[in-house]
């Protein structure tokens, strides 16, 4: 297993750029939840809340999760976008080096 581990085989750059891509994806999740959490912090939202006397409420104040998610998930979304415009950059490039590289020398 190891010998296979430790190997190399020969694959198109497309192969490749789109496990690159996939991989790439699970680190632009932190970036977007901490981004979330701060907007959710930073702009709080006021909730109403039964007083002790019936018929009166109060309010409090406490994170606004859904600005959080809505911030996180564009924020998500714009970065997967542009992961996917540096993924296929360097596909052009490499693409065009394998076309280079596998021509015969004139």
């Amino acid at each position: 297993m190891s010998d296979k581990f430790l190997t190399f085989k020969r694959d198109s750059a497309f192969n490749l750029m789109g496990r690159i891509f996939s991989i790439g994806i699970a680190p632009l999740f932190f970036p977007a939840f901490w981004l979330g959490r701060y907007f959710a912090i930073l702009f709080p939202a006021d909730y109403q809340i039964p007083a002790e006397t019936p018929g009166f409420v109060t309010f409090t104040s406490g994170p606004n999760v859904m600005l959080g998610i809505l911030v996180g998930a564009g924020v998500l979304a714009i970065s997967i976008m542009i992961w996917k415009v540096v993924c296929q950059a360097l596909l052009i490039v490499l693409e065009a080096f394998e076309a280079y590289t596998s021509r015969p020398n004139e």
